[in-house]
């Protein structure tokens, strides 16, 4: 199993990342949150949550002896979030409140209280693809799961190699489909991280100047790359 002791990146750092970056619209991904099992009385953790819908719907699935916890780094979004939390989980129809949300740096989990093997499974989108250390988010991804936790990635992967320029100009556009790894790439991450290799599911081809709803465009990166994106939910296993 790969050795997953990595330095956390400096604070100062991150904060200045995500305060510049664009952060809207540039997404494919919706918070479907399928394929993962009967999720009921299982802890489970949203990576950048932006304003909190997805969680609401892991509360749903999770139930009373579940939890639901949303983390981002833009603290105005988690406020909206903390805000519908009392109205949400009464129209979940719940005894009690089994969601939370906090601020949070996708590299510095553990910086947020997040311990090790605290998570049965962690949901993540598109969002991965921007975020300051994508590769480092997976490893906390890793680190947050139980022994035979899941990761399920509702994204986007590239099919060919990556011009590394067009990735960048993408990355500070804040298009998370033009700046996602090649599949290759997103199955090295995982394995290096200490995953099993990715299972895939609804898979469709995605333009990348797709945004989070239908019928709205994004800025892209001018580019004389050529690749397809594919939209997938690929499910990644922690070994036991």
């Amino acid at each position: 199993m790969t050795d997953n002791a990595m330095a956390a990146p400096d604070h100062e750092v991150l904060k200045a990342f995500y305060e510049a970056r664009p952060s809207e619209y540039g997404f494919a991904s919706q918070c479907k949150m399928t394929l993962l099992g009967d999720l009921t009385g299982k802890r489970v953790l949203d990576i950048d949550c932006r304003r909190g819908k997805g969680v609401i719907k892991l509360s749903a699935s999770v139930g009373p002896k579940g939890f639901a916890l949303g983390v981002d780094p833009s603290p105005e979004w988690i406020e909206i979030a903390q805000s519908f939390k009392e109205e949400s989980w009464r129209k979940n129809g719940l005894p009690h409140c089994n969601m939370d949300y906090a601020v949070a740096y996708p590299e510095d989990l553990a910086a947020a209280g997040i311990a090790e093997g605290s998570f049965d499974a962690v949901f993540a989108n598109s969002s991965i693809a921007i975020d300051y250390d994508p590769e480092r988010v997976v490893h906390e991804i890793f680190r947050a799961l139980r022994p035979g936790g899941v990761f399920l990635f509702d994204g986007v992967v590239a099919e060919g190699e990556r011009d590394v320029a067009t990735v960048e100009q993408a990355r500070a556009l804040g298009n998370a489909i033009q700046a996602s790894p090649s599949r290759a790439e997103f199955e090295r991450m995982v394995k290096d991280a200490g995953f099993f290799a990715p299972d895939y599911y609804e898979e469709s081809e995605v333009r990348p100047e797709t945004g989070y709803v239908d019928d709205y465009t994004v800025p892209v990166a001018d580019t004389t790359e050529n690749v397809r994106f594919t939209r997938t939910t690929a499910l990644v296993s922690k070994p036991r």
